[in-house]
């Protein structure tokens, strides 16, 4: 899996490509805990590149939300797919973290 981070202020955004899975999660992981440990409060997952998230990489981006919670941050979440659409719908993930539908709409109300 490849990770591409940038930041842009106290804003961190992390682009996952591929697979989210059990193969993926350390990587995953500890992109977003090193976001935080680096002084982010805000931190977006952008999901343009992602094909797929199991139950792990659920489990994985709650663990991270969890972490930006505790330094009173923000996360949020956009450009899901189709399917990753569906999975969060079901999980209901809108209720604790906002959706975007681009890169552009996020970065935009985050900063």
């Amino acid at each position: 899996m490849n990770i591409e981070t940038r930041k842009e202020g106290d804003l961190t955004i992390i682009k996952p490509e591929g697979r989210i899975d059990a193969t993926a999660l350390q990587e995953f992981s500890a992109c977003i805990v090193k976001a935080v440990d680096s002084g982010s409060n805000k931190v977006l997952i952008d999901f343009t590149k992602t094909e797929y998230m199991s139950s792990a990489g659920i489990r994985s981006l709650m663990e991270g939300l969890r972490k930006v919670e505790e330094v009173n941050g923000t996360m949020a979440v956009c450009s899901p797919n189709a399917n990753l659409r569906e999975l969060f719908d079901v999980i209901r993930l809108d209720q604790v973290v906002k959706i975007y539908k681009t890169d552009f709409d996020a970065i935009d109300k985050m900063l």
